[in-house]
């Protein structure tokens, strides 16, 4: 009750003082509406190796499905992944298909470093399933980390 009064008492004072009233109506709901808690959620957490029996199939190396699902009003999605490649040749093939669409990135050793770092970061994710698909030949281990920041 006493809440109450207090909202109408500044719905009556606060425009006499402005002159304004839209912005001092909308002071007063957020008096009375608590904001939304967010929080981060890890989506994927996963870890792997591969190695030289793991190209004896139709793709010729390990190919990995981590799908997963983005809620509405999720604000963020991070994504990392890192790969240590043990021995000179290697290659990574790394996919996330999105609702809208798939963001590819390819990486081969060859003269090049033995570790690949990358972080991938999506503003207001698309809600839906997401999934991401990991190819990977040669000798080594991944890492793979998804987290959204959405409604607690």
């Amino acid at each position: 009750m006493k809440r109450l009064a207090i909202a109408v008492m500044l719905l009556l004072i606060l425009p006499l003082l402005n002159g304004c009233t839209y912005p001092q109506i909308e002071k007063v709901k957020r008096f009375f509406v608590p904001p939304e808690k967010y929080e981060w959620r890890v989506k994927v957490d996963e870890k792997g190796d591969f190695g030289l029996f793991d190209i004896l199939n139709k793709n010729l190396g390990k190919e990995e499905y981590f799908p997963f699902n983005i809620e509405n009003g999720t604000k963020y999605l991070h994504i990392y992944i890192h790969v240590n490649f043990s021995k000179p040749i290697g290659y990574l093939n790394f996919t996330i298909v999105t609702p809208e669409e798939n963001v590819t990135r390819d990486y081969i050793t060859l003269a090049k470093s033995y570790k690949y770092d990358d972080f991938l970061y999506f503003d207001d994710p698309k809600p839906g399933n997401w999934k991401i698909v990991i190819k990977v030949t040669g000798i080594g281990e991944y890492r793979l980390l998804a987290e959204a920041y959405q409604k607690a």
